[in-house]
């Protein structure tokens, strides 16, 4: 995706000229954030290895740029408050923050999360979805300018009758009900997933990245936030999980970037006030504390 760099970093140098106005939701005050070519993509950068994004929730839809007819258009409600949440509680908890890039105009115009073809019918949302890519590839050149490594996450939010995280590594249900033996020994399983850097670095064995005590899901599940996969939530025959879609697979490490990649599909009780809002965000936070530790090697204290 760093195709789309050039473009964005013209949009910086001009936006810096003049102040933008501040965020429309939440409570992130570091910056006041960075438009790309057509003011629709917000970017607010970080210093600590970790991207977030939210692709789906965004409320513009101006009417000169015409509704998708093809796909899923409904929108993530609240996706963007928690991920400023989750800014808010890792700059708290750590003194520095994420970068965090929000796509403001509306899915049904925009779809940033499928490829290009299928997520924009019209000049005006092609040029939003390659400014919205071009952050998350700014974003995640400065995070590989501070460290040999990093983690993407792309926020979402389901309306699935299971209260629960869903961690989405671009595997399939089927994937995840492999026997742990499976897992560590068929090295196309990690192959393909959006965490193939990471299963070649951590001396973890796959099983335990993916659904251990270790895993996203079990550190959550730790804290009060049950997820799946993860070693008390698994999913059965039927159960509705979404496995991750374009965003991680262009931003992942599984077609051979530097970042590793999760997406994070949030219950409605998870995210619906302000108050569970910042409870998800403080388990998140600690959370990556110590998956970082664990896996990475990397202290973000």
């Amino acid at each position: 995706m760093t195709r789309c760099l050039p473009a964005l970093l013209a949009s910086l140098l001009l936006s810096a000229c003049a102040p933008s106005p501040p965020p429309t939701q939440g409570t992130v005050t570091t910056d006041q954030g960075r438009t790309g070519v057509t003011g629709y993509i917000r970017y607010w950068p970080g210093d600590l290895p970790i991207v977030l994004s939210v692709p789906h929730d965004g409320a513009l839809a101006p009417a000169g740029i015409p509704d998708r007819t093809t796909g899923v258009t409904v929108r993530d409600s609240h996706a963007r408050a928690l991920a400023e949440a989750i800014r808010d509680a890792l700059q708290a908890r750590f003194g520095r923050a994420p970068h965090l890039v929000v796509c403001e105009l509306s899915r049904r115009k925009v779809d940033g999360n499928r490829p290009l073809a299928e997520g924009a019918a019209d000049p005006q949302a092609a040029q939003a979805w390659r400014d919205y890519h071009g952050a998350i590839d700014a974003a995640e050149q400065a995070v590989l300018a501070r460290s040999p490594h990093g983690l993407y996450l792309d926020i979402h939010s389901h309306g699935h009758p299971k209260q629960r995280l869903e961690i989405g590594y671009l595997l399939k249900a089927d994937d995840l009900r492999l026997t742990d033996l499976r897992l560590d020994t068929d090295a196309t399983v990690a192959a393909r997933s959006s965490l193939r850097a990471l299963s070649r670095r951590t001396p973890a064995k796959f099983s335990e990245l993916i659904r251990g005590a270790t895993s996203l899901g079990g550190l959550l599940g730790a804290r009060g936030l049950p997820a799946v996969p993860s070693p008390t939530e698994s999913l059965l025959n039927g159960d509705p999980y979404f496995s991750g879609a374009f965003d991680i697979e262009a931003h992942g490490s599984r077609d051979g970037g530097r970042l590793d990649a999760a997406q994070l599909e949030v219950p409605r009780m998870l995210r619906d006030t302000p108050e569970h809002r910042a409870a998800t965000a403080q388990a998140i936070a600690e959370s990556l504390e110590v998956y970082f530790e664990r896996h990475f090697g990397t202290r973000l204290r």
